[in-house]
């Protein structure tokens, strides 16, 4: 799940990539973010993504910070808040 228009941070946000639990740990995570990635990337709007996530969720840091994001101290709710610069390729 993700929007098309900025919001928060002055970023499209990527509000959910879900991966069953039997299945996590097999890259479909990196593969699904990547694919979201690509596709904000073509939209007008989107020249930032953000994605937030529990800051002891480990497995989401690495997986955020070998994709690109940067952490610069961003907060939504309970959740880290984490910015990726779009390639624009439209």
């Amino acid at each position: 799940m993700y929007n098309t228009l900025k919001e928060e941070i002055d970023s499209c946000l990527i509000y959910r990539i879900m991966i069953d639990k039997m299945h996590q740990g097999k890259g479909y995570g990196k593969v699904a973010t990547k694919l979201v990635i690509s596709n904000m990337s073509q939209l007008p709007e989107c020249k930032k993504n953000a994605v937030g996530y529990h800051p002891e969720n480990q497995g989401a840091h690495n997986l955020y910070s070998s994709l690109g994001f940067i952490d610069s101290g961003d907060i939504f709710g309970k959740e880290m808040a984490v910015v990726l610069e779009l390639i624009d390729n439209k």
